[in-house]
């Protein structure tokens, strides 16, 4: 590194103990490398050395999405005890199990945020929806709508994210961690390096996962975690025919433009990622047979008005996109705040060539290739 015109070298010290360790990820929860745990966004500090009915776990996080990670820390491969660290976050993954969104708020959130652990950014907040709005993960009504069903969702499953961190793993550790990704059939296990970093007068830390599952690839990859929608879920809600057709091929067209088919608990949202900000942008929504979300049904395209205001680099595209999508043949307006349009069953088979035209256009727009 440099500063003031020198050249030196940070170099990896031990941290004095688990405790130190544990408070700058507490004070610093960014630091935990979400992305590699397959989460989207920074991931928000719900609990630490919280009371279950197992024990003091360490910190317990949040993310964007949902998602529950259960953190437990040790000071590396001289600790003997590494399994009994396994058996730890297992035994706090069941005494979580089956908790109501409600429960868990009242019982976990809430008792973190009113004691002396809570960060001081987050004092203000009594309850998880007060502290998910001090976040800057910017959640749209969609957006917050699908993070409490997801953790309803993982609530009732047990679908944790478990992370051991620690400064050294040793092989016979990670192989560990292996058998119990490719035998558990609900819940995820990561292993998670945190090393202490100084040189000069600086002090640096650095995380890594050093192993995780292994991710999901081809066919896989369009199967969601426990308990969401897939492909597959919202095709059989239609009857056979020319609209379930309509529905697939659409699926594949949007797929093959680059945009994410992200799925939800019914259904999904079709998206793309900006320069503005960390989550993507809903541009369109696929339900099942009998759902709606804010008047979206079927196959629906268009955008909400709040979350377009944060993505200004393709606000001109999108709202063009919008307009097009008045002219397809058959869009009828959702009439709710989404600028958006439906095209049902019955329209969507004649109008899918040109609504896959106008999806094209908009990407090659934002794209800059216009």
């Amino acid at each position: 590194m440099q500063r003031d015109g020198s050249t030196f070298d940070l170099v990896e010290v031990p941290a004095p103990n688990e405790h130190h360790l544990q408070e700058v990820l507490k004070a610093q929860p960014q630091l935990v490398p979400s992305d590699d745990l397959g989460i989207d966004g920074d991931l928000l500090v719900v609990g630490r050395e919280t009371a279950l009915a197992s024990g003091y776990i360490d910190l317990l996080c949040l993310s964007r999405s949902g998602d529950i990670v259960l953190i437990e820390f040790k000071t590396g491969p001289q600790n003997p005890d590494f399994r009994h660290a396994l058996a730890q976050l297992i035994d706090y993954g069941s005494d979580l199990w089956r908790l109501t969104v409600e429960d868990f708020d009242r019982g976990i959130v809430q008792r973190y945020l009113a004691g002396g652990h809570v960060v001081p950014s987050f004092r203000s907040a009594g309850t998880l929806d007060e502290a998910i709005a001090l976040t800057d993960w910017q959640l749209t009504p969609e957006d917050h709508e699908a993070l409490f069903v997801r953790l309803a969702e993982v609530l009732d499953t047990g679908d944790f994210h478990y992370v051991v961190a620690a400064q050294r793993f040793t092989p016979a550790m990670q192989t560990s961690l292996e058998y119990l990704n490719a035998t558990m059939r609900a819940g995820r296990f990561f292993l998670v390096e945190v090393v202490q970093l100084q040189g000069a007068e600086l002090l640096a830390h650095a995380a890594q996962v050093v192993a995780a599952p292994p991710k999901r690839t081809g066919a896989a990859a369009r199967t969601s975690s426990v308990g969401q929608a897939d492909e597959s879920a919202l095709l059989a809600s239609f009857p056979e025919g020319e609209s379930r057709e309509a529905m697939r091929d659409l699926i594949a067209a949007v797929t093959s433009l680059g945009l994410e088919v992200k799925w939800r608990d019914k259904g999904a949202s079709i998206r793309f990622t900006t320069i503005d900000r960390k989550q993507p942008l809903s541009i369109g929504w696929l339900l099942p047979e009998g759902s709606h979300w804010y008047g979206a049904k079927f196959a629906t395209f268009g955008f909400d008005s709040a979350s377009l205001e944060q993505t200004p680099s393709v606000d001109a595209a999108v709202r063009r996109f919008a307009e097009r999508l008045a002219r397809v043949p058959g869009a009828r307006p959702v009439g709710t705040k989404l600028n958006g349009y439906v095209f049902e069953p019955s329209v969507l088979p004649g109008a899918l060539r040109e609504l896959v035209g106008v999806l094209e256009r908009l990407m090659t727009e934002i794209g800059g290739d216009e």
